[in-house]
Formats: structure tokens, C-alpha cells, sequence
């Protein structure tokens, strides 16, 4: 698992420095932080958490409405978009873009399926 970790680290440091995106992380479901690229002294552990939150409590409320779970998540502010999507059934990646933006879904989904393709060599 620790080559995966260093791939995933990789490939978050690239899509970090391709789309202006200031932190990133390759989380669990239940909010493990696996892979990241944050600034110094950002503490992963509380980015990961409000992250899985964010996607736990989205599919609990589609679920509710007898909906099919969304597959990510998407936060805007003054300072930022967060965006959260699920890969499969164990994992996400969460990202911080600086601003929105038409390349965030083509960006999104080029580091979801890197992330797949290492996370699916794991088994």
C-alpha cells in the first residue's frame, strides 16, 4: 500500500499544480485520510471529516428522498469551491479549487479515475 500512497501523493501534486487547487486528499469513506497534498500545517484529519460528512450526509438525505445518492458534492464561497466525489464505494477525493470554474467537472474526473486505477491495483 505504501507505493500506492506515493502514486496517489503524485497524482494529487499534479492536480494540484494543473488546476490552481490548494489542498486535495484521496479520503476513506468514513473519513481516513489514504493520500493528500495540503499546505504546512492545514490538519488533514479535520479536512477529511468534514469531507466524508459532507458526502455521508448528501446520500442520506437522497436516500430519504428515494433518490439515487449524488455523486459528489460541491460547496462555494468567497474563498474557494470544495468539491467532493465519491470513488466507488470506499473511497472519494475532496479537492479546493481557488475559484469556480468550467474545467472543475473535466478536472475532477481525470484525478478520480487516476485515483481509481491505483486504488483498483490495491484489490
Amino acid at each position: 500500500m505504501a507505493s500506492a500512497v506515493g502514486e496517489l501523493k503524485r497524482i494529487l501534486g499534479e492536480f494540484n499544480s494543473a488546476y490552481g487547487v490548494s489542498m486535495s486528499a484521496i479520503v476513506s469513506r468514513s473519513g481516513i485520510p489514504i493520500a493528500w497534498v495540503m499546505p504546512q500545517g492545514m490538519p488533514i484529519e479535520n479536512f477529511a471529516a468534514l469531507a466524508a460528512t459532507l458526502l455521508g450526509a448528501s446520500e442520506v438525505i437522497y436516500t430519504g428522498m428515494s433518490k439515487p445518492s449524488p455523486s459528489r458534492v460541491v460547496v462555494e464561497s468567497e474563498d474557494g469551491v470544495l468539491v467532493v466525489s465519491g470513488l466507488g464505494p470506499k473511497a472519494f477525493v475532496a479537492a479546493m479549487f481557488q475559484s469556480s470554474d468550467s474545467e472543475i467537472d473535466s478536472a475532477m474526473e481525470k484525478v478520480g479515475r487516476a485515483a481509481m486505477d491505483v486504488l483498483k491495483g490495491q484489490g
